[in-house]
């Protein structure tokens, strides 16, 4: 019988491969696990952020749309995982109200529960409002959107909409930003090859 995380684990895997990029129409393969002996600290973890009173809205929310079975097996997983940020960003190079309005909730990676190299995988939140700059890095990166009102940019182009169900596909280096509505946005972000979170350039 799967833990609560390793449900959750494959419900979002499931999820992804049943859908394609909402902008190109690719398909996205699961990348085999690449083991890891001995975890390293990629993150800076934080009993709490701000972000996260905003946590219950959001599985509100996303229980209501499209992708709601996975809002129910986050629930039962979330004593498992711990949230962090990434220990690059800092007020020297992002906005105050990303630091205050953004956590992942990491599920498999260097330094999460599932441990390994390959794939990095977990919940990302952010605020309403709140929106993650324009960054970069060299792994391709899937999102798949669990809540409405969310926008994208990608090669630091136009925004566009993005809706509850949708998967966005990054490619090695591309620049790409995020943005919360009115409301909080959950989803699930993945990192298809391996890479260094410290890396991500922003």
């Amino acid at each position: 019988m799967l833990s609560p995380l390793e449900n959750l684990i494959e419900l979002s895997w499931r999820a992804v491969l049943a859908r394609q990029d909402c902008r190109s129409g690719r398909s996205v393969s699961r990348p085999p696990v690449e083991p890891l002996s001995v975890g390293r600290l990629e993150s800076r973890f934080a009993e709490e952020f701000p972000v996260l009173e905003y946590l219950d809205a959001a599985l509100d929310l996303a229980s209501n749309c499209e992708l709601s079975d996975l809002a129910s097996a986050l629930c039962p997983a979330l004593d498992q995982v711990r949230w962090s940020q990434n220990p690059g960003y800092t007020e020297a190079n992002v906005s105050r109200s990303l630091l205050d309005g953004y956590a992942y909730a990491g599920l498999s990676g260097p330094d999460c529960p599932l441990l390994c190299e390959v794939p990095r995988c977990g919940y990302v939140l952010l605020a309403p409002g709140v929106t993650y700059q324009d960054h970069n890095h060299e792994p391709r990166e899937v999102y798949l959107v669990l809540t409405p009102g969310a926008q994208w940019c990608l090669d630091s182009g136009e925004w566009f909409d993005v809706h509850a169900g949708d998967l966005i596909l990054h490619q090695p280096w591309q620049m790409h930003a995020m943005r919360a509505g009115d409301q909080p946005l959950l989803a699930f972000a993945a990192w298809l090859e391996s890479g260094d979170r410290k890396a991500i350039q922003i």
